[in-house]
């Protein structure tokens, strides 16, 4: 996994013109977009439960590279000091830095948003989870890839119930969410695949259905890729309702500027917040 954060070019050399690829520039960047470029440091804090081992430059925990409870896609789990994990520091940096002035029990929910489906937004996703929960964040993290659960695989949990009968029974199922082998995470895998999976997330607001199984997690995230390659955003609004925001993810080279421009734009005129841009290479 790699990760990078930059501005956004309009000034392509894509051969079809309504859909000019993401470049890297230093000029204007597409507005709303914030992710940070530097590493800020901050304070790291964790317990070492059992199988787990600390690092001298690190104070949280670290999975032994033969763990087989947390895939290898999943790097923060294992290590510290790989580069895209740095990436994904900074990024959850990036968010805290907005919520410096928070109560100790107030509740932060972001989703993380494929623009098409060449982002891998599920490990994007998993990292970003693992790096907060060993900054010392409670956190929930959900998989709303309901036609291609992702999660589970990433953390080797069983899926037999998750987000998909959550919705499916109005909320009164149990919720399915699972501890990992993450101190601090836990994760609502997206459940069995339902025969409407997009009309099933996309009919009501998907906070009304989970709140009350939330618990007392700092941080909820939600995966939620691209579901076709046309990219309906339109009931991203009805989705999303009551999130504090959105990071939009696009791939470099290969996603459309004009459809991240689009989206941006459609995102802040239904009040969901655009917390960040963020560009896989």
């Amino acid at each position: 996994m790699r990760l990078r954060s930059t501005a956004l070019s309009p000034r392509s050399h894509d051969a079809d013109p309504e859909h000019p690829p993401i470049g890297l520039a230093d000029d204007t960047a597409v507005p709303a977009m914030l992710v940070a470029d530097g590493r800020p440091a901050d304070a790291e804090s964790g317990v070492i439960p059992a199988r787990q081992k600390a690092t001298s430059r690190t104070a949280f925990p670290l999975l032994t590279a033969d763990d087989p409870r947390i895939d290898p896609r999943v790097v923060a789990a294992f290590d510290a000091r790989n580069d895209a994990v740095a990436r994904v520091r900074d990024l959850r940096s990036a968010l805290s830095s907005r919520w410096h002035a928070d109560a100790p029990g107030d509740r932060r929910m972001v989703a993380l948003v494929g623009l098409d489906p060449s982002v891998e937004v599920a490990v994007v996703a998993a990292n970003l989870a693992v790096v907060s929960a060993q900054f010392g964040w409670r956190t929930l993290l959900i998989d709303g890839d309901l036609e291609a659960p992702a999660q589970d695989e990433l953390f080797r949990l069983p899926n037999e119930a998750g987000l998909s009968t959550l919705l499916r029974d109005a909320g009164q199922a149990p919720a399915g969410i699972q501890p990992t082998a993450i101190e601090g995470l836990a994760v609502l895998t997206a459940g069995p695949s339902p025969p409407n999976p997009a009309e099933l997330l996309d009919r009501q607001p998907l906070l009304d259905a989970i709140d009350g199984h939330i618990g007392r997690h700092r941080l909820v995230l939600l995966s939620l890729p691209a579901r076709a390659q046309s990219a309906r955003f339109d009931s991203l609004a009805t989705i999303l309702s009551g999130f504090d925001g959105a990071l939009v993810l696009a791939r470099r080279h290969t996603s459309g500027l004009r459809p991240l421009q689009r989206l941006t734009a459609m995102m802040a005129e239904s009040g969901v917040p655009v917390l960040g841009t963020v560009i896989v290479p």
